[in-house]
């Protein structure tokens, strides 16, 4: 009964290591003989029957960039009994590439070894998919970085590196604080913490003392540490605070800006109301215009939009936030620039980029974490096979249905601009014949499917073979037409300021010397009618021509306030 139970186990645990692609491995140090079992010699494409392995032939199976650390790996549990573990690139008898994982226990009989034994696991496609998804967040454009639960570094991409000026191998395995001393009791320190605690991501602006950078950052739990993308938002935060003052200095604002937008007083009254606050909230301006703004909204009192103008009239800082609407069923971003006389609101509809989001979120849970923090659309293409994989950011950026269609390097290249495709064709091939070169990156204009053009910005990583030959190439595309054309109004605004500004000074001048002739001949005249010894007729006389100045000077004033009402 003992024996059938025995042989049981070992069937099954001979079937599970079947299945799990692990083989069985020894080296008889004293009689320099080694074994495989089958397994083993079915990772490296031998046969047993005809093929006997030694020390020498299985290290030659090492790739070459391996063959020296498993060489010293050996050497070092010979001599000190140590056990190992790693990873390592096979070159099998066949001549195909493969991961594997090599795990090693030594024998010491009186402080000498006698034998080695472990196991070897063919881990070929988890590394591959592993290296991918490394690949696909070192081409995003956000900077990324995770830490486990001790605040060590296990990733670290190539934006990290730009924005941070550290490498990936100098700060992997390190602990974030010691890395980073100015982070430490600040405002990222805690939030990290209880990002980790709470299992609930958070977004967030932080000042960093470090390097003196305002950055925009979205940190999420991750096995019981954190993964955060951020990004240098400093020049954005200037422009803010330049623009802000422009605001001050305005009292009207202009229709120019494409968001809407209102301005209420500090009793939270509401003293301008543009055509596009008419279309997204449905109410017309001669409507609301000097009403109490939570009068006419009572169902905005209990969400986000109460707190944070509020919040911006307390503290007196610009307010940025994404709020849902329930009563219109509509997500907003909003905007908020605080004065000593109230607030200014800018916002616009983003329900559909939401819908979007959510909806990218559901449908590819493989980079889940990506599409929670970007907005990018994810391309993968196979130099070799020449077949180009589009994630779901073309559908949501750009509007085509991926589903439906099979892309190729043509049908994404027939949709840059005219204009543009040469230099962007030019610039990819001319990156691909670079053998020391690995990153791409253009700006250009591309086509959606309503035959508009979105600006965008792309990065790609080239993947080499061996021999530096470009085999595949992945990245992202990210639309930036809305940053452009904002860059645009505000300039423009800022022109038209400018333009105004100059025209009250120059009305100013003006009407200010033609108010002074019938003021000095009221006040002439004046000094005359003082004067007791005018009769009755010569008094009333004076009193017509003072009349007659006030009427001018009358005329005058209005004509002042018509030119101030219609300046553009």
């Amino acid at each position: 009964m003992k024996a059938n139970k025995q042989d049981s186990n070992i069937f099954f645990y001979q079937q599970a290591s079947k299945l799990a692609r692990i083989g069985n491995w020894e080296f008889d140090v004293a009689g320099n003989k080694v074994y495989w079992s089958n397994i083993v010699h079915e990772l490296h494409e031998t046969n047993p029957k005809t093929f006997t392995p030694d020390l020498e032939t299985g290290l030659r199976f090492y790739r070459e960039d391996f063959r020296s650390m498993v060489n010293d790996t050996l050497q070092n549990s010979i001599e000190t009994g140590a056990v190992f573990d790693f990873e390592a690139v096979i070159i099998t008898k066949k001549k195909n590439e493969r991961w594997v994982r090599v795990i090693g226990n030594v024998e010491m009989i009186q402080g000498k070894c006698q034998r080695i034994y472990g196991s070897f696991q063919d881990i070929h496609a988890y590394k591959l998919l592993e290296l991918q998804i490394r690949e696909i967040l070192g081409s995003i454009s956000d900077a990324f970085y995770a830490v486990d639960k001790n605040w060590k570094f296990t990733y670290f991409n190539k934006e990290a590196e730009n924005l941070l000026l550290k490498k990936a191998e100098d700060v992997l395995g390190k602990n974030i604080w010691e890395l980073f001393p100015a982070s430490v009791d600040t405002t990222i320190h805690k939030i990290y913490k209880r990002v980790a605690r709470s299992k609930k991501k958070e977004s967030f602006e932080y000042y960093y003392p470090g390097d003196e950078k305002w950055y925009e950052i979205n940190a999420y739990p991750s096995q019981g540490g954190v993964s955060a993308y951020f990004r240098n938002i400093d020049k954005s935060k200037q422009e803010a605070e330049k623009l802000d003052r422009a605001y001050q200095e305005k009292i009207n604002i202009l229709e120019s800006i494409g968001d809407a937008f209102f301005n209420v007083n500090k009793d939270w009254v509401v003293t301008y109301w543009n055509k596009e606050s008419e279309k997204v909230l449905g109410k017309k301006r001669d409507a609301i215009i000097g009403k109490n703004l939570w009068d006419e909204y009572p169902d905005v009192i209990e969400t986000g939009f109460f707190r944070q103008y509020h919040k911006a009239m307390e503290t007196q800082q610009n307010l940025t936030f994404e709020e849902f609407y329930p009563t219109l069923n509509m997500w907003l971003e909003v905007a908020v620039y605080p004065s000593t006389n109230g607030l200014s609101v800018y916002f616009k509809d983003i329900t559909l980029r939401k819908e979007s989001d959510i909806k990218l979120f559901q449908s590819n849970e493989r980079f889940e974490k990506v599409t929670e923090a970007t907005h990018d659309a994810i391309w993968d293409w196979n130099i070799t096979e020449n077949t180009l994989y589009w994630g779901a950011g073309f559908k949501n950026l750009f509007g085509y249905q991926i589903e439906k269609t099979t892309p190729t390097l043509e049908s994404w290249s027939n949709h840059i601009h005219p204009e543009d495709r040469e230099w962007v064709l030019q610039s990819i091939y001319g990156a691909l014949e670079k053998s020391d070169q690995s990153n791409w990156i253009g700006e250009y204009r591309y086509q959606k499917n309503d035959s508009t053009f979105a600006d965008v910005i792309d990065r790609g990583v080239v993947i080499r073979d061996g021999r530096g030959n470009p085999i595949r190439m992945v990245g992202a595309m990210n639309d930036i037409t809305e940053r452009k054309n904002f860059e645009i109004s505000r300039d423009r605004y800022a022109k038209q300021i400018e333009i105004q500004n100059e025209k009250l000074k120059n009305i100013a001048w003006t009407q200010s010397h033609i108010v002074r002739a019938p003021l000095a001949r009221m006040l002439g005249i004046m000094n005359v009618i003082e004067d007791n010894n005018k009769s009755l007729d010569d008094t009333l006389m004076w009193l017509k021509h003072l009349r007659d100045s006030a009427n001018e000077l009358d005329e005058i004033i209005k004509d002042m306030v018509d030119k101030a009402q219609h300046l553009t």
